[in-house]
């Protein structure tokens, strides 16, 4: 089922079905954007992030995924969630410092 899985996410056009089918909005506008910044498709950029991700990620990386899939009614749909969000994660939001607050003296 893996070997499928990481086919389909690796082939130009099945990845960008997979990618319609299964991707929530914030994903699939990540995954957009980033397409048009290198004049690709979708289903492309996501073939070519997904297989350096696989070519080039680390055991924590296949374990997690590995987990994902036995700890999931739908081992399938939880390996793809899985790999696109680890290849397309979100942006970090950068929280600012708050100000210290005056000390208010007890008397």
């Amino acid at each position: 089922m893996l070997g499928n899985i990481l086919g389909g996410l690796t082939n130009a056009s099945a990845a960008e079905e997979l990618l319609a089918a299964i991707a929530d909005e914030a994903l699939l506008e990540r995954v957009k954007t980033a397409a048009d910044e290198n004049d690709v498709t979708p289903g492309t950029y996501v073939a070519a992030t997904v297989r350096h991700l696989l070519d080039h990620g680390s055991e924590e990386i296949w374990l997690d995924l590995v987990g994902k899939m036995a700890n999931s009614p739908q081992p399938g749909a939880a390996a793809l969630q899985a790999i696109l969000v680890r290849a397309f994660p979100a942006p970090v939001t950068v929280r600012t410092p708050m100000k210290p607050r005056a000390l208010v003296r007890r008397s």
